[in-house]
């Protein structure tokens, strides 16, 4: 571990560990961030199952291996919050990964009917998008309940 790497893992300590906001995974969708090693974890693994739900909608036949990664994605990012933010042994009910996952699908969609306006209608394109608001808001909800371990300092 490098001196910045131990500096940064120290500020961590001293406030709890948050999951990034819906405006960031909304930037990671549109590719935007997420692709720097030092950039949230979860904002990286937004970002590349955006590109997965991309690549399925330019190759709909190769879904195994796409879904196969999509599956390991979503368990990376339940493994970090449950080993960052929960206590030992405590389950989450709800997959943080998979919440994240249909995000990722949703904007995609929403991206892709609003580039093909002309062949599908208005209502159709304000769904998909008001479908991510909705999301994206429920997220919030989610992301404020997930705080990492307070560390106590002594006095």
């Amino acid at each position: 571990m490098n001196a910045r790497d131990a500096d940064q893992e120290e500020r961590f300590a001293e406030r709890p560990l948050l999951l990034p906001d819906w405006h960031e995974l909304l930037a990671a969708f549109c590719g935007h961030i997420g692709d720097q090693p030092e950039d949230h974890a979860v904002t990286r693994w937004a970002r590349a199952l955006a590109e997965l739900h991309l690549r399925r909608r330019a190759q709909p036949g190769d879904t195994g291996g796409i879904d196969d990664l999509r599956a390991q994605l979503v368990s990376f990012i339940d493994e970090w919050v449950s080993s960052r933010a929960l206590p030992r042994g405590v389950a989450r009910a709800e997959s943080l990964g998979a919440v994240v996952d249909a995000m990722a699908a949703a904007h995609v969609r929403a991206v892709h009917l609003l580039r093909t306006a002309e062949k599908v209608s208005d209502e159709q394109v304000h769904a998909a998008w008001f479908l991510l608001a909705q999301m994206a808001d429920g997220w919030t909800d989610r992301a404020a309940g997930v705080v990492g371990p307070r560390i106590r300092r002594s006095a």
